[in-house]
């Protein structure tokens, strides 16, 4: 059995590996591993799901066997207990972080994400240890005492998180001219874990948010709202934009302004992803935002360092990148797979199709924040003076679409007779005017299918044919 998947250990809720026995052993594996007979203190953070308390209280159980202090941060963005873990590794050697979230998926989904005392998603060879020490734990473990540390570090990682941000909102908007009216953002904060930080950030600059889906009732989480789900934004936006509003926002005659909204927003439930939405309902997924970065940062500030993607970066995009001569550099899906080639090529930038963007905020530490990716795709509107419609115009992509299938067994999906021969014939009959990508989730029980095409009809044609055509057996 093998614990981690791409990113951390994932499941549902009450099974395997996501049930209480097995998250005990688990705490109490990392904190074996990072610190070994020594004490060192774990910071707890979650994206807000119902069954937050009781994976936290299991991994408490866990370290606390080990030695170790548990501290509670409560609802947090991933990438925030990332850099607040890195803006406090001086005060202590012995410290790390894990979040309590599924990421993009439903909330009866959880699971587990490591950092080590730099705020750095743990390695591989980390990941390795863990599993060790987990299968050679076979004693069973339990505590007196599990009562966690909470005291107001809620509160303190909540402001050094905000404080962060709103510092590198005026590091990348210095020397820009203030717009004359409010730029009003419509952020779509999945019902996860962005949803209370939000309205804090960005508070005295002439950035409006206008939060939605901000209301994490422990079920709601991604539930027909976020990154994966941007309908409910653009209708947000279009219904919006279609009235005729007045902001509070007045100008020098005293009168109201329109408002109108500028940029929508779609972060996925723990706020490390993140899909724009245009006024006028162009979607901006990840290919296109690493481009519009990349070309900026070529143009404006002369830098010219590779760009890593994945597998799953449009070809149209891979073709723009030649055409602007920045070197495009492709890895398996992943960001942490990403991350390692972006650090071995010395790359400023690299990301994913489905908005996760990891970006260099200081020396060596890389992190993937859907309000950091936001912050410097509004560098790049105010910069270059051009709307986010505008942006997205310059960008020629090869229509595409990706295509969930839920399944049995990956495994025995992808080594089954049948389903091999109807991929080969999609292959011959997509010939050269396209690709196809067919791979398994990392995180859930999916075969997820690429297809990209010069003639958007085609698409639907090949995904009829696979799904017309595969072994009926193998699919939910």
């Amino acid at each position: 059995m093998k614990l981690f998947g791409t990113d951390g250990i994932r499941g549902k809720f009450n099974e395997s590996p996501i049930n209480h026995i097995q998250l005990v052993k688990i705490g109490y594996a990392f904190a074996k591993s990072l610190f070994n007979d020594q004490k060192g203190k774990i910071y707890i953070s979650h994206d807000g799901r119902e069954s937050a308390s009781d994976i936290e209280s299991a991994l408490s159980t866990g370290i606390i066997y080990q030695g170790s202090e548990v501290i509670s941060v409560g609802l947090l963005p991933t990438p925030a207990l990332s850099i607040c873990l890195n803006a406090q590794k001086l005060e202590t050697e012995l410290c790390a972080g894990i979040q309590i979230t599924a990421s993009h998926n439903p909330y009866h989904d959880n699971g587990v994400k490591f950092f080590d005392k730099n705020g750095f998603k743990i390695d591989s060879m980390l990941e390795q240890v863990i599993e060790n020490n987990y299968f050679n734990q076979t004693e069973e473990i339990h505590v007196k005492d599990k009562k966690n540390s909470k005291s107001n570090f809620a509160e303190i990682f909540n402001k050094r998180y905000i404080s962060y941000i709103n510092d590198y909102f005026l590091l990348k908007v210095k020397g820009v001219k203030s717009p004359e009216r409010k730029f009003n953002i419509l952020v779509d904060c999945a019902n996860g874990a962005t949803s209370k930080i939000i309205s804090e950030v960005l508070k005295d600059s002439f950035i409006n948010i206008i939060p939605i889906y901000n209301e994490p009732s422990g079920k709601n989480i991604n539930n027909n709202c976020g990154a994966t789900h941007t309908d409910a934004l653009k209708k947000f936006i279009f219904d919006f934009n279609s009235i005729n509003a007045n902001s509070s926002d007045y100008d020098k005659a005293r009168k109201p302004k329109e408002l109108k909204i500028d940029l929508g927003v779609a972060f996925d439930g723990d706020g490390d992803r993140v899909i724009f939405v245009s006024p006028s309902g162009k979607e901006i997924n990840g290919d296109d935002t690493l481009y519009i970065l990349a070309l900026f940062h070529k143009k404006f500030n002369k830098t010219n360092n590779p760009i890593v993607g994945t597998q799953m970066t449009n070809y149209g995009i891979q073709n723009l990148y030649k055409e602007n001569k920045i070197e495009f550099i492709e890895t398996e899906v992943g960001d942490k797979y990403v991350l390692k080639e972006m650090v071995k090529s010395g790359s400023s930038l690299g990301g994913e199709s489905s908005g996760h963007i990891l970006i260099p905020i200081a020396n060596d530490f890389y992190i993937g924040d859907g309000i950091i990716t936001l912050i410097s795709l509004l560098e790049v509107i105010f910069k270059q003076d051009k709307t986010i419609d505008e942006l997205k115009e310059e960008i020629i992509s090869v229509p595409s679409k990706l295509f969930n299938t839920k399944v049995i067994d990956k495994k025995i999906f992808l080594e089954d007779k049948v389903n091999t021969k109807v991929f080969l014939d999609l292959e011959k009959m997509i010939g050269p005017n396209g690709r196809l990508l067919l791979r398994p989730s990392g995180t859930e029980n999916l075969i997820r299918l690429l297809i990209e095409h010069e003639d958007a009809e085609q698409i639907e044609i090949l995904s009829k044919y696979f799904y017309d055509n595969i072994n009926k057996n193998t699919i939910v």
